[in-house]
């Protein structure tokens, strides 16, 4: 404390000398004769705290200038405003959780839904649609959009897929018309025409045979759309019973290796179709010659390998094998279309698998790949898991 009057201070509490803020505080109280107020105690302010007040009453006389440190104050001050500090962290924290997160599951509940829907219509499930519910208009305007163009998808593929079926279910009872007459000209044209006519019966078969394969796919197609989680093993084993006539009544003998159960997620109906293809076509290219089919797990799913020993293919002949309506040169006099192979891969595809094409040494290798499966197995064929046994079995009828 220190205490002035006119001409300087007169007493000091502190032996050191006043500070020059106490000299000022204190000449400015002589001089204007008001008190000071007090300074704030900011943290951030190291200053010490100087206040006074003017002795006497009108004109001063002195003037009692304190000038204190400021530490402890300062020190009470900075705990308050830290909890002061934390009490709003807390406040905003419970309500960015009251308000902010179920803002942002509104937003992005949508997206989600959107996102949802676009996988299980890409992996066939023509019924999903995102739900055009909740959200802000332009999320549901986007799935409105999006629901709009699934239905012009479906609506634009069962269109094909009925037109082909029509125009083929149509053309059956014509070309069978067609051929009778044929056959009914066989005994009324002489014998340089027999062989023309002949050639046109052979035609009018090839056409009825593309009619019926064309129906097959459009068959196939409607129905393999769903996939599910099926056993692979068993699925094969009941194609092979299926075809077991005829590969004997072809000499194929046929090797099964395979485990006791390998789960694939596809739609049964193309794994279906695609084995029915590479087992009529060892039939019919490679009839005599044994044929390995092998089912393995491959890295993220499983593998149906078919190979016969056969003719196989050449180098160029692979390149084009596959496509639709291709036939190598060496099969033109066999009965066919091309449309197998192109057809199977085709459905495969649209089932998140794929078909390799492949030579061996000798015969044709055909490898078809399958997504692994996500869930548990259904049991899409019957029942027939049992005939799907670990091991390797070699007869001239499938096993």
């Amino acid at each position: 404390m220190t205490v002035f009057e006119n001409g300087g201070s007169v007493y000091s509490s502190h032996p050191r000398p006043a500070s020059p803020r106490a000299l000022q505080a204190g000449d400015d109280l002589l001089a204007e004769g008001d008190a000071s107020d007090p300074e704030t105690a900011w943290p951030w302010r190291k200053t010490t705290m100087v206040v006074g007040t003017k002795i006497g009453s009108g004109v001063p006389i002195g003037a009692v200038v304190l000038e204190a440190p400021t530490t402890r104050a300062r020190e009470q001050v900075t705990g308050r405003i830290a909890v002061l500090a934390a009490g709003g962290l807390a406040v905003l924290l419970l309500t960015s959780a009251l308000c902010a997160l179920p803002l942002a599951h509104w937003l992005l509940r949508p997206v989600y839904d959107l996102n949802s829907a676009a996988g299980r219509l890409a992996a066939g499930d023509l019924a999903a649609r995102a739900s055009e519910r909740g959200g802000p208009p332009e999320l549901r305007g986007l799935a409105r959009a999006f629901n709009q163009m699934a239905d012009y998808l479906v609506a634009t593929l069962q269109g094909q897929r009925a037109f082909v079926a029509d125009a083929s279910h149509e053309l059956r009872n014509p070309l069978a018309t067609l051929r009778l007459r044929l056959e009914a000209l066989a005994g009324k044209v002489d014998d340089s025409g027999a062989r023309d006519l002949r050639l046109a019966v052979g035609e009018s078969d090839r056409l009825a045979h593309t009619v019926q394969r064309l129906l097959e796919l459009a068959r196939a197609e409607a129905t393999a759309t769903e996939q599910l989680d099926v056993d692979v093993v068993a699925l094969t084993a009941q194609r092979l019973a299926v075809w077991r006539p005829a590969l004997d009544a072809a000499g194929s003998v046929v090797r099964f290796d395979a485990p006791a159960h390998a789960g694939a997620r596809c739609a049964p109906e193309a794994v279906e179709y695609a084995l029915d293809v590479l087992l009529d076509n060892a039939c019919t290219f490679a009839p005599g010659a044994r044929m390995d089919v092998t089912v393995v797990a491959a890295s993220g799913g499983v593998e149906i390998v078919v190979r016969d020993h056969g003719p196989g293919l050449s180098d160029a002949e692979l390149a084009h094998a596959g496509e639709r309506f291709w036939r190598s040169p060496q099969h033109r006099a066999l009965a066919g279309t091309g449309l197998g192979l192109a057809t199977a891969r085709a459905l495969l595809e649209g089932s998140q698998g794929s078909m390799a094409i492949g030579a061996a040494d000798p015969g044709l290798e055909i490898r078809l790949r399958l997504a692994a499966a996500t869930g548990v197995l259904r049991d899409t064929i019957g029942g027939r898991q049992d005939e799907a046994s670990a091991g390797t079995s070699e007869s001239p009828s499938p096993g």
